[in-house]
């Protein structure tokens, strides 16, 4: 298992928070080629967004080809979001395939969520897209960890691989999303996920297969970091900085989520085997982001009883 160093990670001084949870997701970015990449408050504006919305659709899962089933990369990041939305009494759908839904399904039992989970089909995907926007009226739609289209219509693999037939097009979703005036936000680490054309020109110049992997929709908010399930603390930590509450996962529930969506099924993208890492790091550096985004909120928390 590789080592990405993040103990190494210095403390941000002199940023307000949400400068601060987007210095500690976007470690190891630089080992992805997006170590370029420079966005002015995403992170700020995905959680107001969030914040103002009552009902906010989930779109998550990556299929790996090989293995039949989804990534441990998307699912933890997307029920990590649906908790704290859930304790900020919000409702929240969460929207996969049928290669993620045991893994979401297992993750939502472990956390309790009242979470309905919306299976999306490829050969319904118009007729689904319309269903989810008149059925619960999102405000706003968000990607964590979603192939995206590329220029050429297909979907492909860090790697490069067409996995085209193993992804139902929610890039539909997101296109009626901004048709009908609705805000979207996206969380990827790669430039092959859903709402990654905002850097595009970054992603082909300095990703591997940039040029052909290369999403070609843009959301109105993007999130990039190391890895995408950190994007998605970092949105929590933000939820819970801005309503001052605890609202991010414990670390003995996180551990759960992992464990129990390996269970039914979940693999490493990179490894393919079913172990606790993400992306080829290791659980217990994945951790580390973790507490440092947690320990983040419960500084801010103790800075507004002072």
């Amino acid at each position: 298992m590789k080592s990405i160093g993040v103990r190494n990670i210095k403390k941000v001084n002199h940023l307000n928070e949400f400068d601060e949870i987007e210095k500690i997701i976007q470690y190891n970015l630089c080992n992805r080629g997006l170590g370029k990449v420079k966005l002015y408050r995403q992170m700020e504006s995905c959680v107001n967004s969030l914040n103002l919305s009552n009902t906010i659709v989930i779109v998550t899962g990556f299929p790996v080809k090989s293995a039949g089933t989804g990534e441990t990369d998307g699912p933890p990041g997307a029920l990590a979001l649906a908790y704290a939305l859930q304790k900020l009494n919000k409702k929240a759908i969460i929207v996969t395939d049928k290669y993620s839904e045991s893994l979401i399904r297992a993750g939502a039992k472990t956390l309790q969520l009242s979470t309905e989970i919306y299976i999306f089909n490829e050969y319904k995907a118009d007729e689904q897209a319309e269903e989810i926007i008149k059925k619960y009226k999102p405000g706003h739609i968000i990607a964590i960890e979603r192939p995206g289209r590329s220029m050429d219509n297909k979907c492909y693999s860090m790697y490069g691989e067409d996995i085209t037939d193993y992804c139902p097009n929610t890039d539909i979703l997101f296109i009626k999303a901004k048709e009908n005036n609705i805000s979207t936000s996206a969380v990827g680490d790669g430039g092959n996920e859903l709402g990654m054309a905002k850097i595009k020109e970054i992603v082909k110049k300095n990703v591997n297969k940039g040029n052909i992997i290369c999403a070609r929709f843009e959301t109105d908010n993007l999130i990039v970091a190391g890895v995408s399930n950190w994007g998605a603390f970092g949105i929590c930590a933000g939820l819970s900085i801005l309503n001052d509450k605890s609202l991010m996962l414990n670390e003995d529930k996180y551990e759960e989520v992992m464990k129990e969506i390996i269970k039914a099924g979940a693999v490493d993208g990179c490894s393919k085997k079913r172990e606790l890492s993400v992306d080829g790091i290791s659980y217990e550096e994945n951790l580390i982001i973790f507490n440092k985004l947690k320990e983040l909120t419960e500084r801010e928390r103790r800075k507004s009883l002072t």
